[in-house]
């Protein structure tokens, strides 16, 4: 690590250590959509000192994503989105490594864009890409950590490699796509809920910092308020992680 990156990061590894935060800048995780979600996720796993983060997402900034997302401006409307973040931030850390992806993710781009990353982090607001991303990393035992918003919820869970249980244990037989926020609305403060909960457990899993949020599904609700987390278990019967 550089003295500069050491300087930048010097809050964090006071309380991390300097073990994990070597940890973490030897990682390589993958950031699925870079809209109010992936942008969050993106920005504070660049600060974070992470390896190599790649963002995927075919999508351009218009006027609807800047009330939600910081890191947009206007003169990014136009603009590919992974391609905005990977500029805002490229001369923050010298040491960590920006990929931006203007492409859509799909069974048969899952191999290219997905292979040799150690965490996947869905930010997306698609269910059957949130399938493409189970089934590849079931198959290729990689992490990954599903991350959904909506009005004025939020929605996460994190699946080991192997799965057991997997995406498909807890949305077994409920196979539907999801509302879309440009349908149903959302606010940004859930937003940022979710995206730190996920971050967080980019932490947890690479570093060891705490036990990853396994077999359990946390869910908020801001306007009550509420917070819980709902267990759930694999399913023998599983068509992805029970074969």
């Amino acid at each position: 690590m550089n003295p500069e990156s050491f300087d930048l990061l010097s809050r964090q590894i006071i309380f991390i250590g300097m073990e994990k935060q070597e940890k973490l800048s030897r990682s390589k995780v993958v950031v699925i959509g870079a809209g109010g979600l992936g942008s969050h996720v993106s920005e504070m796993l660049i600060k974070a000192g992470i390896g190599t983060v790649r963002v995927i997402d075919r999508d351009l900034v218009d006027e609807t994503n800047l009330a939600r997302v910081a890191v947009f401006t206007r003169d990014d409307i136009g603009k590919p989105k992974a391609l905005v973040i990977a500029e805002r931030f490229k001369n923050l850390n010298s040491d960590v490594r920006i990929d931006p992806k203007i492409e859509n993710l799909t069974a048969y781009s899952a191999e290219k864009l997905l292979s040799g990353f150690d965490i996947v982090v869905d930010c997306t607001d698609n269910m059957e890409t949130r399938y493409t991303i189970n089934d590849f990393c079931v198959k290729n035992r990689m992490h990954w950590i599903y991350g959904a918003v909506i009005r004025d919820e939020g929605l996460s869970s994190t699946f080991k490699p192997g799965g057991k249980p997997c995406f498909s244990c807890l949305y077994f037989g409920r196979r539907r796509e999801a509302e879309k926020c440009c349908e149903v609305g959302v606010i940004s403060p859930i937003i940022g809920i979710i995206a730190s909960w996920e971050v967080m457990e980019v932490f947890k899993i690479l570093t060891g910092l705490a036990e990853p949020n396994y077999g359990k599904l946390l869910r908020v609700s801001l306007k009550e308020p509420k917070l819980e987390f709902v267990k759930y278990k694999a399913k023998e019967n599983c068509e992805v992680c029970g074969k």
